[in-house]
């Protein structure tokens, strides 16, 4: 149970930090449009990556070294806005190109739409079954018994 109640607070920790790196990231586009990058409409910065041809010859371990050295300018542009510490980046191959997709977005488990839904069901549940003990009570007259009791 306390698990339902811990996620909430977690949750709206998340949508501050989300809303944060959206808000910073969008007020920023034209400054990380000039460093490679693009901002989508959730708020994600994202680029790609093109790989020289030294670089796409050899074996998919190293295209992925050599990408990952391509993140040290990246993560100084997004240090001068002030959202480096929220960015994690999302590193996938572009199907038929010799390119990276980067995607950076602040690392949050709790926005996940089934994960919303699932502690939401598990809320309704636990509303229902003290409301159902309470109106057991009340059927019983033990509420009723509770304030004569407290009362006098």
């Amino acid at each position: 149970m306390k698990r339902f109640f811990n996620y909430w607070r977690e949750f709206f920790v998340d949508l501050k930090i989300w809303r944060r790196y959206r808000k910073i990231a969008r007020e920023n586009q034209e400054f990380l449009e000039t460093k490679g990058m693009r901002v989508d409409w959730l708020g994600r910065i994202y680029t790609v990556v093109n790989m020289p041809e030294e670089v796409i010859n050899n074996q998919e371990t190293v295209q992925q070294g050599w990408v990952l050295q391509q993140l040290a300018p990246l993560n100084n542009a997004l240090m001068t806005i002030g959202v480096n510490d929220y960015a994690y980046p999302e590193i996938s191959k572009v199907p038929d190109a010799a390119s990276y997709l980067i995607v950076m977005y602040p690392e949050i488990d709790t926005l996940n739409p089934w994960r919303i839904l699932w502690n939401l069901l598990g809320l309704g549940i636990i509303a229902a079954i003290i409301y159902t003990i309470i109106s057991i009570l009340g059927h019983y007259g033990v509420i009723e018994l509770i304030k004569n009791a407290l009362n006098g």
